[in-house]
């Protein structure tokens, strides 16, 4: 509605998963690098906390996109149903991914062993599948125990790496982890997602302008300066609120989007953004 008007060719904030628009905050190099080590040298599973809105499941998409030996991505986004059911939904997307028969066999045993059927037909291709559990908090602990351990010791059961995991959540996932020695002591690398700094927010602003064809002096620097505060730097608040920034301006035919905007488009999303 607004592109035209401010001479954009595409929305320049957009909650979209997008590997090719993803902003390399600091914090987030660092977790790329750091779970990158940890899968190449196979020391077993990563954990990325962060609260909600830090570009976690972007960061996931960013490691297979930049690196594609960790693929397919299999991406479990319903972490809270039972562990029975959890378990036949991993096999099923491998299946998939493999393109061998669906899942049939009763019990555990079974399931895991079409499991790693699958995993096997995958890595004659040359695929090394990357399960990946988002909003991990939300495993109950029986899922943790009868799910995520299980499947550990299925990657680490065959001479060559078929599996890597990543356990993907908010910060409390941690102490769930902890209670659990069997699962915390193989826990190979644990990286934080944190927003981004002042300098970082107005950066990410002004790049994501630039890419979509506008001007980066969009926004002025008080406005950049208060998107920041309101958000603390929250990958996804900035987007909400620049977005509906950008909407207001074209409303009130504005020619730059000031810290009075950002106020106000604040004092609508932030409530329900929180």
């Amino acid at each position: 509605m607004y592109e035209l008007y401010w001479k954009l060719n595409q929305k320049p904030f957009t909650q979209r998963q997008d590997p090719a628009r993803f902003y390399r905050s600091k914090s987030h190099q660092t977790a790329l690098l750091r779970l990158k080590y940890a899968l190449d040298n196979l020391a077993g599973p990563g954990l990325i906390l962060g609260a909600s809105g830090t570009g976690k499941t972007g960061l996931v998409k960013l490691l297979t996109t930049d690196h594609k030996a960790f693929q397919p991505l299999v991406h479990i986004v319903f972490p809270a149903i039972s562990p029975e059911e959890l378990l036949r939904l991993i096999a099923s997307e491998v299946a998939t991914f493999a393109s061998v028969s669906p899942v049939i066999s009763p019990g555990t045993d079974g399931v895991l062993r079409e499991i790693l059927t699958s995993l096997r037909r995958l890595a004659v291709t040359g695929h090394r599948t990357l399960l990946c559990f988002d909003d991990a908090h939300l495993l109950s602990e029986e899922a943790l125990l009868h799910v995520v351990q299980p499947l550990l010791n299925l990657a680490e059961s065959e001479d060559r790496a078929l599996l890597a995991i990543l356990l993907v959540g908010q910060p409390v996932l941690s102490s769930k982890i902890r209670k659990l020695h069997q699962i915390s002591e193989r826990i190979a690398v644990t990286t934080a997602l944190t927003g981004f700094t002042a300098n970082e927010t107005s950066d990410y602003v002004r790049s994501s302008l630039l890419q979509s064809g506008g001007r980066s002096d969009i926004f002025s620097a008080d406005a950049l300066q208060r998107l920041f505060e309101i958000t603390t730097g929250n990958p996804r608040r900035i987007n909400r609120l620049g977005d509906l920034a950008l909407l207001v301006g074209y409303a009130e035919q504005l020619g730059q989007i000031t810290a009075s905007q950002i106020d106000a488009v604040s004092a609508e999303l932030m409530p329900a953004a929180a």
